[in-house]
């Protein structure tokens, strides 16, 4: 009885656990039912967005997006997908740009794409995929409009040292167009200067000999043009403007801190990033160049179409750079202060008409006009300056040529360089006009006379040539700043000719020592005393070497056509320091005093007086006569003998021994002349 009592306790326990049971299982089947449906759902919402989001219709969806859109639109590439292109091939590739899409879109509902501008790049990888351009580098040479370009030249080779990309020419989006050639970028990179590939504005590289003379009649053939080797611009002038400068402020469109924007002169560190590693449209940064043919009259008939660099040399000069060998630069001061060519190179008046002149030439009207009387003399003495200087140099720049030339040393090469560009600063001196720079130009023929010495150094040579440049600093001596190169030029004082070199350089001896600005700029202050307070401190220097004319006056020579006979003293071997010594050797101007000292008779002393006395009485007599006779109608041969009278006088006035020197031959000639004088003027019947 228990036992079955038990089993109908089980049986209904497992009766009421089934049904407690059931419910428990439809909730999880349902559950499981809703979560399978939601995982499917999202499943499906997952493929297709990622589906939609692959269309390039998705891009439209931020509204910045549609411009790129609708030039993507009618290009060429219209049937392929955006993101084909904007991110390379392979599956890591494509999940980065749907992760990089969701965060475009989560920026873009967020509206932080205010704060940049959108960004997208085009991957090599993408354009070389199979299927689509990867066999484009085999092409070859290909048209593009009037030219031809050959992808593989511009692929495998550096260009300006840089590697280029396909959208470096092939541009993201240009007027309206999506990838294509942008011809700025081909301008900027052909046309803008440069040291690394001097040759890439070469015409032929792009305008093939074949496009240039068809097999067929044309408008016209070129082929005379290569027959006799012209040159394009022969012809075709001024069909670039432009220079692809990169103003700094460009940077500030895309970057602001300063480490940067520091690197704006890194041009290697800035091309790599730009152009390299990322694509950055070249007139983002470069102004544009043009390249076309110009129809405007007036741009095409001007001197420079033929003449390309014009007045280069004295732009050079100018400007202070530019040369070789000259640390820094040295500008005229004039450029310092904005004055023109023209102001030096237009005359705007001359007695209150204006100027017709066929070339604008300055003359030293153009610099006294502002400097006062007397400038033009100075723009002489720099020409003059440089032009001895120049000579010199070139002397030693031929003897220095024919060394290296002639050496087999290792260093030949570098000789020849340093030689080289000697020769261009002496080009740039001479062709420019050392008044453009007197300062720069010194500056520039000293480099040169480095440059050669160098050169013989490099080559073992034993030929030393002498220095011709001293260079005295204006700071020390502020009248070089104007009056550089004063050391070429040599003048006369006191009847004697006057080297600046020996007493600047040598003796280093200041401007101010001889010349005053208190009452007039340059005034010479000098007295004979002046120079003989430093060239009589030696009682054994030559007396000649300044006093030239007193020595042939008292030894004999020829003087003014004049032979002089020898003075009795001097056949008696009487020389300068007998009479010009006194007893401490000093030198001293002897009077009647030294005579009798000599001779041991006071009536020396007035035979030295008596004898001046009457020389200056024939002079008087004898400057008399010659202006007397210069109011007479005379012949041609008279004048020239007035003439020659006159200068032979002054010599005597100038001499200033009235005649002791000399005094048989001093006498005689006198007398002779004022009597031969004399007989030139028609005697007066009373």
């Amino acid at each position: 009885m228990s036992q079955e009592n038990d089993g109908n306790r089980r049986d209904r326990a497992s009766t009421e656990t089934r049904g407690t049971m059931e419910p428990v299982r439809k909730k999880r089947k349902k559950r499981l039912v809703a979560a399978l449906s939601a995982l499917g759902i999202l499943l499906v919402l997952f493929v297709a967005s990622v589906q939609l989001t692959s269309t390039s219709r998705f891009c439209t969806v931020c509204h910045y997006m549609k411009p790129f859109y609708q030039s993507w639109k009618t290009s060429s590439h219209s049937r392929i997908e955006c993101s084909t292109c904007h991110y390379a091939p392979g599956l890591r590739s494509k999940l980065r740009a749907k992760m990089e899409g969701l965060v475009q879109v989560a920026r873009y509902w967020s509206k932080l794409y205010l704060k940049s501008k959108p960004w997208a790049e085009i991957p090599d990888e993408s354009c070389l995929r199979p299927g689509c351009h990867d066999k484009r580098l085999l092409e070859g040479q290909v048209k593009f409009n009037k030219v031809v370009f050959d992808h593989t030249v511009h692929f495998t080779d550096l260009k300006r040292g840089k590697t280029l990309r396909c959208t470096t020419c092939h541009s993201q989006i240009v007027q309206g167009e999506h990838i294509t050639v942008t011809e700025s970028s081909c301008f900027i990179c052909h046309f803008k200067k440069s040291e690394i590939n001097p040759q890439a504005d070469k015409c032929s590289l792009c305008h093939l000999r074949t496009d240039l003379v068809p097999p067929a009649p044309s408008r016209f053939n070129h082929t005379v043009v290569f027959e006799k080797d012209f040159s394009c611009d022969k012809c075709h002038s001024q069909v670039v403007m432009g220079d692809g400068a990169v103003p700094r402020e460009n940077c500030y469109k895309c970057h602001f801190e300063g480490a940067r924007l520091d690197q704006y002169g890194n041009t290697n560190l800035i091309h790599t990033t730009h152009i390299t590693t990322r694509k950055i449209e070249c007139t983002q940064c470069h102004l544009a160049i043009q390249h076309k043919i110009i129809k405007d009259i007036e741009t095409i008939a001007d001197c420079r179409t033929c003449h390309t660099g014009p007045h280069q040399a004295q732009k050079i000069l100018y400007t202070g750079e530019g040369g070789k060998g000259v640390a820094h630069a040295m500008p005229n001061v004039m450029l310092q202060k904005g004055l023109s060519c023209k102001g030096c190179h237009i005359f705007h008046e001359e007695k209150g008409q204006l100027v017709k002149s066929e070339t604008f030439r300055a003359r030293s009207e153009s610099c006294e006009a502002c400097h006062g009387k007397g400038f033009a003399r100075l723009q002489k003495d720099w020409a003059l300056a440089a032009a001895n200087k120049l000579r010199n140099l070139r002397a030693i720049y031929n003897r220095a040529s024919l060394e290296v030339r002639g050496s087999r040393q290792a260093k030949k090469l570098e000789a020849q360089a340093l030689l080289d560009e000697a020769a261009f600063n002496m080009d740039i001196v001479e062709r420019g006009k050392s008044v453009h720079n007197i300062t720069y130009s010194q500056a520039l023929i000293a480099a040169s006379w480095d440059k050669v010495n160098e050169a013989l150094r490099l080559i073992g040579s034993t030929y030393l040539p002498e220095k011709i440049v001293f260079q005295a600093s204006a700071a020390a001596d502020p009248c070089l700043s104007c009056h550089a190169g004063i050391d070429e030029i040599s003048g006369s004082v006191f009847g004697l000719k006057f080297p600046h070199k020996s007493h600047l350089v040598k003796q280093k001896i200041d401007c101010s020592s001889c010349h005053s600005n208190a009452k007039t700029h340059g005034e010479f202050i000098a007295t004979k005393q002046t120079c003989a307070g430093c060239h009589h401190q030696d009682p054994k220097k030559d007396c000649a070497a300044c006093h030239g004319l007193q020595k042939i006056l008292h030894e004999g020579g020829t003087l003014e056509s004049v032979e002089i006979a020898k003075d009795l003293m001097a056949e008696a071997g009487i020389d300068c320091a007998a009479c010009h010594l006194d007893a401490k050797n000093r030198l001293v101007r002897p009077d009647g005093a030294k005579c009798v000292e000599c001779h041991g008779k006071e009536d020396y002393r007035m035979t030295f007086e008596d004898w001046q006395a009457s020389i200056k009485n024939l002079s008087t007599d004898l400057e008399a006569a010659l202006r007397e006779a210069g109011k007479s109608a005379l012949s041609d041969e008279q004048k020239k003998q007035i003439q020659k009278t006159e200068n032979f006088l002054k010599k005597v006035t100038f001499d200033g021994s009235w005649g002791v020197h000399n005094h048989v031959f001093f006498e005689d000639y006198l007398t002779k002349a004022l009597k031969t004088i004399k007989s030139l003027v028609p005697s007066r019947t009373p």
